[in-house]
């Protein structure tokens, strides 16, 4: 591993509630390892030295009914810096792994507190998160938080959004242009929260002296073009005031969602200088397995059909089963999906089937106790005399008697005498 000694970072970090929102959903997080220091709420920019056990950075853009969607963020802040802080100091790929199973922990937290909890049930957020070890960060992803890198002058996205508009973007069925305005941007693939596993996308970035990382939820990265947020980055050094023009940029376009921001600045001679023959770009990070590093099986169930929210987590199988007039029968491939196994296809098809299958037991079940009833009935009920249909031409036979007319006298049975 190479050496982190003599990496200065400075940090800092804001969220703004926005222009049209009533409360604030998102959260985010500053971590350094080394001290236990962590905030989400920063008086002043953060100053340190990178130690053996890293730093940590978050966003997190919850969502979900009335506060259900803060409650998921503030919940993946906490239990993600809980799990990387009582880690030890290792490996980069010890690193990766940690940080992917901390989310991994952290979406089953979500998931079983918003199915305890009605009033929270369907919440979910986004996570991205940004570690650096060495010279290396490492990006887990869930979402479509990002992660940008300002190198030389030219701000980079090293994440891919989850998220149906990026999918239709790679597969060349919409242009960047026409995703601004697409009905259904607001569709996810993936939320920590919303399934009861996740396939956290793990990639990463060598940095250089003088790079600036920017981690911004969608109520940035929306209304505020790339190239605006460059130009910032660009011209203010001081991470808290470029987390204050950035926001005020966003409500400058009338602040349409929740906005978190983080912004990064890494200098020291523990970093090589720019390279500039060598191109940013998202790249996957594959941390491999270690026998004394053991991980838990992962398999990706499919989110829950009941889930409405604003931003609404779909898995990829849904939209390869869309009409080919529709969009594309088969979406190019992307690390923010999960391969498709029978077991997984197998599962959704006897879910779906559970529903039938309830319906007709429940409606043979009824059926037969409809026949019981009527059955019980008939065997208890007096035969009643039978009265003979009138004929026709015969009326004086059918017609009612008058209630004029006196009753014939019925003579009083004579009892028995009493048994003693």
């Amino acid at each position: 591993m190479e050496s982190s000694s003599d990496i200065k970072i400075t940090v800092f970090g804001k969220t703004d509630v926005g222009l049209i929102r009533e409360h604030n959903e998102d959260n985010f997080l500053l971590a350094n390892g080394e001290t236990g220091l962590r905030t989400s709420s920063p008086e002043e920019v953060l100053r340190f030295d990178l130690g053996p056990k890293g730093a940590l950075f978050l966003v997190c853009d919850g969502m979900g009914g009335a506060a259900a969607g803060e409650v998921a963020s503030t919940m993946a802040v906490d239990s993600i810096s809980v799990d990387m802080e009582s880690r030890a100091a290792g490996t980069r790929e010890r690193y990766a792994r940690s940080l992917r199973r901390a989310i991994e922990n952290a979406n089953e937290k979500i998931n079983i507190q918003s199915r305890i909890n009605q009033n929270e049930r369907g919440m979910g957020t986004t996570c991205t998160a940004a570690g650096l070890v060495d010279r290396t960060l490492i990006i887990g992803q869930i979402g479509d938080s990002r992660c940008y890198v300002l190198r030389a002058g030219n701000l980079i996205q090293v994440t891919k959004d989850q998220s149906l508009a990026w999918q239709l973007i790679e597969a060349g069925a919409m242009t960047v242009e026409e995703a601004k305005s697409f009905e259904h941007a607001n569709i996810i693939l993936q939320a920590l929260g919303v399934q009861e596993k996740v396939d956290v996308v793990l990639s990463h970035v060598s940095l250089c002296r003088g790079d600036v990382v920017l981690l911004s939820s969608d109520g940035l990265h929306g209304p505020v073009s790339d190239e605006e947020m460059r130009d910032i980055l660009a011209t203010e050094p001081d991470p808290q005031k470029a987390c204050d023009v950035l926001i005020g940029k966003a409500l400058e376009r009338e602040g349409p969602d929740n906005i978190s921001v983080v912004v990064a600045r890494f200098e020291g001679d523990g970093l090589p200088e720019p390279d500039t023959s060598s191109e940013l770009a998202f790249s996957i990070f594959d941390p491999g397995t270690d026998p004394d590093d053991p991980e838990p099986p992962r398999r990706v169930q499919h989110p829950p059909m009941e889930k409405i929210t604003e931003e609404v987590p779909v898995h990829l199988e849904a939209l390869e089963a869309t009409s080919p007039g529709a969009m594309p029968t088969r979406l190019a491939s992307s690390t923010a999906s999960t391969p498709s196994t029978n077991t997984d296809v197998q599962a959704a098809e006897e879910s779906a089937s559970r529903p039938f299958l309830t319906f007709v037991l429940v409606t043979l079940l009824a059926a037969l106790g409809g026949a019981l009833f009527l059955a019980f009935q008939q065997a208890h009920l007096p035969d009643l005399p039978s009265t003979p249909a009138p004929r026709a031409g015969n009326a004086a036979q059918a017609a009612p008697i008058p209630s004029s007319s006196p009753l014939p006298e019925t003579p009083e049975p004579s009892l028995p005498p009493a048994q003693h």
